[in-house]
């Protein structure tokens, strides 16, 4: 046989063998076993994957970006009919037909899935995805296939805290638990995870609560290369050997507010290769170490919204791949580092609420950022630079810039308005607040995809041009164009506009008609401009999703729109200020279940103040003051139980005082001045704990008769608190609005835009109140300001005054007041305004550092008074000595005495203890032997001590 003749034949031969092996590779091949295909009808079954609605679940959102709003649900050809190893999602194993992997994300289901669920059994089962449907309430098994490698149900709503030990198991490569915000994991299941997971290379926990106080060190499972623990609640310091984790990529830890310490140094002996690290919003110190000049592989860093400190270091800009740098809300300070504008890679940087100073141009009007032309993002805001930028250079240099914030950076920022630059035609979002513009930008009108403007704060001048109102075309949904001096405004063609705030300006005419064509706007703000008019009926038309309502401080006129009652999903209503009347009308209960704060003060309204409080749970503040309103206080408002504020000042409401708001918990201000309001202040014996939390009292002209409400200033506990948590100030505020008060303090009316909760007021001046002067007002030792003026009370001034140690304004002028004036108050460090003119007042004005600032009217009209500043001088006509019993060392070095028990005794024994700590641990005032005369009867006799009596000249 000839060589061709065999090698056909071989040939042949080899075909054959292939064609049988094809034969009998077919004739193993297995379909999906019958016990499987029924576990996965089962699960179906249990499940609703069709009736599905995106506007009533979160957990489809991300789908529809990525998917877009077309796709369908992932289980509709899932029937007895085919074999189940063809259907969507399900892939089995070739020669068994085990099903192997099942990959349902974004596949609309919607139900609870139970331990018990069926498709738990399946045996062979390796990875499961069931990632972004809305499994609400469901639980993780109770035995999972050991062969199990992925398994992600993330953002799917699964709950509970048990049977975390069926994760560890030990061919688990990738475990994706990310925000089921439900979940619950006890430390030690994350600590076994990480250290006893050999194979374990990926692991996202965000959002499930742990709660972990971090060791020192711990032995991190070295196959890790993405961990992503961010919003677990972890607490400690910062584990000292982060960064060894050879393999690690991705380390995110970020949103872990009680996560402190510095940032542990880089081990320099390991080619780590972390390309992403994110460790904001925690609590981390320090400076940034030299080290981490060797993670040469990072493209991403986020070291945002901490602590950290130091300069800026420029070793971070000979990182070769590093293209976002995230330090915001830090508190960085220095100049910027050359090497940064000649990283050219990078594409994000975000430097935002710092106190970064000095030049960054050198003199020049050219940013020096131009350089950066990879810029996608610049955030320098909020700190302190020096300069001059061109925004039209800008602009048309950083080709690729989708984003730029520079508000209140310091920068000047001019535009010459002159032939259009290029812009990126994908630029988003531009903040330039607080950076002297005086022109409105040509610029803008370019960017066709803008979203986000914020120019408040500036200096433009004038009109605003009528192309500006298609900016964005439809897809501007943030505009700030508040505190300008714009003075007229184009036809807004914006329907999908969010925030419009044009408050603060000096536009003029009619209200603009084009806003009632923005469907979802949530916040408008037109206050403090020249608006005139009425408010028109078309507000209706944006009813469905507007939330914040500002209209104060114009020109309005007319009756109150009742197409306002229609916004159901207002929080905010801020009408005050402007010349609306009529009366409150009754719809207004349509929205106060929704609603957070009313201001519609300083009106024309007049009649009764509705009754419709029944549904008020969200309501922290309603302001009505400066009206006509009359009839009294409703007592549905007593429903209210978050109110903060109620300020019904000047109006013509009368009847007794509404003793049934003291049962509001949260109530902070009462405001009742200037109205017709009779009658004793009394409290229900069976009361206590009456208006907790009040700060601001104001009852001041009214008619109010009887004793000072003894009770209720006892019960002011929030008054009582000497205890200051933090150095920054607090404003009141209610619906996320600051309340805005004018109150009498040192003898005038003054107005707080935004008050200090620490700034206690208690005002019950002009009014027919008789008797003393109850003591237990000096156990309110927060108050900045008392004024009892203009009464009818009698008696001493208590010497326990003199324990309210902050107070600024005291008023107790035009009374009938007896007796000296307490020395107590001489030592009163704060005060800067002093009253007790038009009384009855004897014997010498003490002296001490405050009172030698006082003017004569401080004290005129008493008769008997004399000393400095009045020109009555004092003689001393006698001397006489008491007899003062105490136990040895009553009075002596150790400084305790039993007015200190005194003390405790009124204001209740804690504070008692807290104010004789406080005033004892700085030494004995001189002042300390009067704070309680009334307890003077239970000291015995025993040591002498002088007291001059004196007499005028």
């Amino acid at each position: 046989m000839s060589n061709s003749n065999v090698l056909i034949s071989i040939s042949f031969l080899f075909f054959l063998i292939s064609v049988a092996s094809s034969s009998s590779f077919n004739a193993t091949t297995h379909k999906c076993s019958l016990r499987q295909t029924l576990d996965l009808l089962l699960f179906k079954q249990n499940l609703s994957s069709i009736n599905f609605s995106f506007d009533k679940s979160p957990y489809y959102s991300p789908c529809q970006d990525w998917l877009g709003s077309d796709y369908y649900p992932i289980m509709m050809n899932w029937n007895k009919n085919t074999d189940c190893c063809k259907w969507s999602g399900v892939t089995c194993n070739h020669y068994t037909g085990d099903v192997i992997s099942i990959d349902l994300s974004c596949g609309m289901l919607q139900g609870t899935l139970h331990r018990n669920t069926s498709l738990f059994r399946l045996p062979h089962l390796q990875t499961l995805n069931l990632a972004y449907n809305d499994l609400t309430d469901s639980q993780l098994p109770r035995d999972f296939s050991n062969r199990l490698t992925h398994l992600n149900i993330s953002q799917c709503g699964f709950t509970g805290s048990n049977s975390w030990e069926i994760l560890l198991l030990p061919k688990l490569v990738s475990l994706d638990l990310s925000w089921n915000y439900g979940l619950h994991m006890q430390p030690d299941v994350l600590k076994n995870l990480l250290q006893n997971s050999s194979h374990l290379s990926e692991l996202l926990m965000p959002q499930i609560h742990i709660g972990w106080v971090l060791p020192t060190f711990l032995n991190l499972s070295s196959s890790l290369k993405s961990l992503d623990l961010s919003y677990t609640d972890l607490q400690g310091k910062l584990l000292d050997n982060i960064f060894d984790l050879q393999y690690l990529e991705k380390l995110d830890l970020s949103a872990n507010f009680d996560l402190t310490g510095p940032l542990p140094n880089v081990n320099t002996s390991l080619n780590i290769p972390l390309k992403r690290l994110d460790l904001s919003n925690c609590g981390l110190v320090g400076s940034l170490p030299k080290s981490l000049a060797n993670l040469r592989h990072l493209t991403s860093l986020d070291l945002s919204y901490n602590n950290l400190t130091g300069i800026l270091p420029s070793f971070l800009f000979t990182l070769p791949f590093l293209e976002d740098i995230i330090l915001g809300s830090n508190t960085f300070s220095g100049g910027l580092p050359s090497t940064l504008f000649n990283h050219r890679s990078l594409k994000r940087l975000s430097l935002g609420r710092n106190q970064f100073n000095g030049k960054i141009n050198g003199g020049s009007s050219q940013p020096s950022f131009i350089q950066l032309v990879n810029l996608t993002y610049l955030s320098l805001s909020w700190n302190n630079f020096t300069g001059l930028w061109d925004l039209d250079t800008l602009l048309s240099s950083l080709p690729n810039l989708e984003e730029l914030h520079l508000s209140n950076t310091g920068l000047s920022v001019v535009t010459n308005n002159g032939s259009s630059s290029y812009v990126n035609p994908n630029f988003r979002r531009l903040g330039l607040a607080f950076c002297k513009l005086t022109l409105f930008p040509e610029s803008l009108r370019t960017m066709k995809n803008l979203t986000y403007l914020d120019l408040s704060n500036n200096d433009i001048h004038g009109r605003i041009p009528d192309w500006a109102g298609k900016i964005g075309e439809n897809g501007l949904y943030y505009l700030d164009l508040s505190y300008n001096s714009i003075t007229g405004l184009p036809q807004f063609q914006w329907d999908g506009m969010e925030y419009l705030n044009l408050q603060s300006n000096q536009i003029q005419g009619s209200f603009p008609p084009s806003i009632c064509n923005m469907s979802r706007l949530l916040l408008l703000d037109i206050s403090n401009n020249s608006f005139r008019g009425v408010i028109p009926q078309c507000l209706g038309n944006i009813n469905s999703f507007l939330q914040f309502l500002h209209l104060q401080s114009n020109q309005i006129q007319g009756q109150f729109p009742t197409s306002v009652c229609n916004m159901r999903n207002l929080v905010s209503l801020d009408v005050s200020d402007n010349s609306i009347s009529g009366v409150i009308p009754q719809c207004l209960g349509n929205i106060i279940s929704s609603l957070w704060m009313i201001d519609m003060g300083n009106n024309s309204f007049h009649g009764i103040i509705p009754d419709v409080y029944e549904d008020c749970g969200e309501l922290e503040g309603l302001i009505l003051n400066g009206n006509q309103l009359q009839g009294e206080v409703p007592s549905s408002l007593s429903n209210c139980q978050s109110l903060m504020v109620l300020d019904l000042g000047n109006n013509n409401i009368k009847g007794t005082f509404p003793h049934w708001l003291g049962d509001l918990p949260k109530l902070q201000a009462l405001v009742l001045k200037s109205n017709k309001f009779h009658g004793p202040i009394e409290t229900p014996s069976s009361k206590e704990n009456t208006f907790p939390s009040m700060r601001v009292l104001d009852l001041s002209h009214n008619w109010f008769a009887g004793h000072l409400p003894q009770k209720y200033l006892k019960s002011f506990n929030a008054m009582k608190n000497v205890v200051k948590n933090s150095t920054t100030p607090t404003y009141l505020s209610m619906g996320g609005m600051y309340y805005s008060v004018t109150t009498a303090v040192k003898g005038r009316d003054l107005e707080f835009p935004k008050i200090s909760v620490d700034y206690v007021i208690v005002v019950l001046s002009n009014n027919r109140f008789e008797g003393e002067i109850p003591g237990i007002i000096g156990c309110l030792v927060s108050l900045k300001v008392l004024d009892l003026s203009h009464n009818s009370l009698t008696g001493k001034i208590p010497s326990v005054l003199g324990n309210l140690l902050e107070i600024e304004s005291l008023d107790l002028s035009w009374n009938q007041l007896t007796g000296e004036i307490p020395q107590s108050l001489a030592h009163l460090t704060f005060i800067g305004f002093l009253n007790l003119s038009q009384n009855h007042l004897v014997g010498r004005i003490p002296s001490g550092r405050q009172f030698s600032t006082f003017e004569a009217s401080s004290f005129g009209w008493n008769p008997e008074l004399c000393g400095l500043p009045l020109p009555t001088k004092c003689e001393r006509r006698q001397e006489t000595q008491l007899e003062i019993d105490g136990d040895g060392d009553g009075d002596g070095e150790s400084g305790f005495t039993w007015r200190v028990v005194i003390l405790g005794y009124g204001c209740g024994t804690l504070l008692g203890l807290v104010m004789g700590y406080v005033m004892l641990s700085t030494g004995r005032p001189k002042w300390f032997n009067a704070i309680a005369d009334a307890g003077e009867h239970m000291i015995r006799t025993r040591h002498k001590k002088r007291r001059y009596v004196y007499i005028g000249k």
